[in-house]
Formats: C-alpha cells, sequence, structure tokens
C-alpha cells in the first residue's frame, strides 16, 4: 500500500520522468532519420516541442516539493522568524492563485481549440489536447503549494530558510 501511496503522491514526477524518456526516444529518431538520406521524420521536431512543454508544467510540482521555485530570500533572512513564516505562507497563496488565473485562462483558451478545430501544424492534432499537461501542471502545483502553506502554518514543515541558515551555521561551527 505504501509503494502504491508514494507513487500516486509523486504523480507529477513519476509523469515527468515518463516525458523524459519520451523526449531521449523523440530526440533520438530526429538524429538517427536525418542521418540517413531522404528519410528524415517530420513530425518529431513538433513532439519534442510539445514533450518539452509538457515537462515544463510537469515540474512545477516538484519545485514546490524541493522548494526550487523563486523566493526573495535575502529579504527574507532579514525578518524575524514568525514574519518568515507568514511571509512564506502568503508567498504559497499568492503563487497558488497565480496558477489558478493560468488555468482558468488556459481552459477558455483550451475551449477555443475545441470549437474552431485548432490543431499543430505537423500532425494536426487538436490543440485542446496538447495543452492538458499545463492544465495537469497548474492543478498539481496548486495543490502542492496549498498544502506546503498549511503545512508551514500548522509548523509540520520548517521553513526552508531556517532549514538552510541553521546547517550553515552548525558548518560555521564545526
Amino acid at each position: 500500500m505504501n509503494k502504491k501511496t508514494n507513487f500516486f503522491s509523486r504523480i507529477d514526477e513519476n509523469i515527468a520522468a515518463l516525458i523524459l524518456v519520451c523526449i531521449f526516444v523523440d530526440v533520438a529518431l530526429q538524429v538517427i532519420s536525418r542521418v540517413t538520406p531522404g528519410n528524415a521524420i517530420f513530425w518529431t521536431v513538433e513532439v519534442g516541442e510539445m514533450l518539452l512543454a509538457a515537462l515544463i508544467w510537469m515540474a512545477v510540482g516538484p519545485a514546490t516539493l524541493k522548494n526550487s521555485h523563486v523566493r526573495f530570500d535575502l529579504i527574507l533572512l532579514k525578518m524575524p522568524p514568525k514574519a518568515r513564516k507568514y511571509l512564506y505562507i502568503f508567498g504559497n497563496i499568492i503563487f497558488a492563485v497565480f496558477l489558478v488565473l493560468i488555468a482558468v485562462f488556459l481552459v477558455q483558451l483550451m475551449n477555443f481549440y475545441k470549437n474552431n478545430n485548432t490543431v499543430t501544424t505537423g500532425l494536426q492534432w487538436n490543440k485542446f489536447y496538447v495543452r492538458i499537461p499545463m492544465l495537469l501542471g497548474c492543478f498539481i502545483g496548486v495543490i502542492r503549494l496549498l498544502f506546503q502553506a498549511w503545512q508551514f502554518g500548522t509548523g509540520r514543515l520548517p521553513l526552508p530558510i531556517d532549514e538552510a541558515f541553521s546547517s550553515s551555521e552548525s558548518k560555521g561551527d564545526a
């Protein structure tokens, strides 16, 4: 049961790993097809672009988990610990609201694509389906950001800046 729970709790990382494998295969196909004369596969560039965009959006959740998204740590270091906590929570909520806004506009764009049958250039795929990873990335990112803000607020997760600051101080004392 634990492996199943861990798989679903890291679904975005698992999807990103699968996308990375697909990118590798796509690039390999592209190189092989261009090396052999007269056999260039036209759709590999288009698929590569779609996969790269999907990988970027699947990285929102893991970046949140690893605190790799943008924060103003130099400013936060100057704040008292209680203010830091509230600023981290506020920052996560603002980022989640931003992702919700992106998702709302994305749904409108996807409806436009669906209604007008807007397709990609080479493969003639409806762009509605090409944008699904963006929507999924926004959804997972919002969940992760709000859950992390809740963990910061309840003290179940230490602030990353406090952890980094305390570990650098302990290294200096040794």
